[in-house]
């Protein structure tokens, strides 16, 4: 909650540092009621302050359950932690310098008309929930391979992964549609496919 209110404080100049980044001003977008702007400030700091946070809570969390756990379970939650946790970085500055901007050109397709009706609140949780997907996508085969670590039987990694990805894909597609969804849920796939069959390869050389 602190670091929510902090965020607060400067969530305009953030949420002016995004849309340059995208290629879109502020005065490009339209508020369509008097709380919008705000529903937005509160929308950009909780995400950031999760971010911002993650790391303190994942600790805790591997503080807490270090007890119970055997050597081999906390070397790969450490591993997962800190390596799901750079690549989720990484991907989410890849995210909000390439992807983001790449996708909203998608989406308006020069369409100035559709620029002009944009809402500030939406194209936001566009751009931010882009960010974050491209983040889970680049960290997946650290899922992958942990899940890979832990369960011995292939079909059961196979349903284990396609899992988390079918709920990665729902949850955090950048605008709901069918054939976004479908997409992204190849693009999932593919990586974990990947990254199973180099795990698998390591293994038998």
């Amino acid at each position: 909650m602190i670091v929510m209110i902090m965020f607060i404080s400067f969530a305009s100049s953030l949420i002016t540092e995004i849309l340059d980044i995208v290629d879109l001003k502020l005065e490009q977008l339209s508020t369509y009621s008097p709380v919008e702007f705000f529903k937005t400030k509160i929308y950009i700091s909780f995400v950031f302050s999760i971010i911002f946070s993650m790391p303190l809570w994942l600790i805790s969390i591997y503080n807490f359950s270090k007890p119970g756990l055997t050597d081999n379970e906390s070397d790969n939650i450490r591993f997962t932690f800190a390596g799901g946790l750079t690549l989720f970085i990484l991907g989410c500055i890849v995210g909000l310098q390439f992807v983001a901007p790449w996708f909203l050109n998608f989406i308006l397709s020069n369409n100035d008309l559709v620029v002009e009706n944009l809402s500030v609140y939406e194209t936001i949780k566009i751009i931010i929930s882009t960010i974050i997907f491209t983040g889970l996508l680049i960290s997946t085969p650290i899922i992958t391979l942990l899940i890979n670590r832990i369960v011995s039987n292939r079909n059961e990694i196979r349903k284990y992964i396609y899992t988390f990805i079918l709920i990665i894909a729902v949850v955090a597609t950048p605008k709901p549609s069918m054939i976004l969804n479908l997409i992204f849920l190849l693009s999932f796939v593919f990586i974990a496919e990947i990254t199973l069959f180099a795990a698998r390869r390591v293994n038998e050389s």
